[in-house]
């Protein structure tokens, strides 16, 4: 356990001194959360994990310490219809939006190749919509 809390903190004091941040407590509860999250976090999610650690981080701080990770790459908002959410900004990837449990799941993207027209696109964003394995075999019981 020790270990990983090393990697976790030799990390954060990289990503603060790359960025020109403080290393605060604040934005190191923040950065751990996504340091170890597997899964895309909405708001309500993000608050109710930051006040089991620190109860009295304000809304306002952390909307700013997300836009702040957010300008930095450290992390990347998903906007599909009808949710917002926010990820660690890993490998560039799609995502599959489940249309009846609102679950998004990353996609593999990179077989897909833009056409020479568009070489100069910077950033693409795809989203798939449908229904997930787990909805599809509640809906055929």
């Amino acid at each position: 356990m020790k270990k990983n809390e090393d990697k976790l903190e030799t990390a954060f004091a990289a990503f603060c001194r790359n960025a020109g941040f403080r290393r605060t407590i604040q934005r190191r509860i923040i950065y751990e959360l996504f340091y170890e999250a597997q899964s895309h976090l909405g708001m309500e999610d993000i608050m109710a994990k930051i006040s089991l650690k620190n109860p009295e981080l304000r809304q306002e701080s952390i909307y700013r310490i997300l836009n702040d990770f957010e300008r930095e790459g450290y992390i990347r908002k998903v906007e599909v219809p009808g949710v917002k959410k926010y990820e660690y900004a890993s490998e560039k990837h799609g995502h599959f939006l489940c249309s009846k449990c609102g679950r998004i799941t990353d996609v593999d993207t990179s077989d897909i190749h833009l056409p020479s027209t568009l070489s100069g696109a910077c950033d693409v964003s795809i989203t798939f919509n449908g229904i997930c394995p787990t909805c599809a075999k509640k809906n055929k019981k």
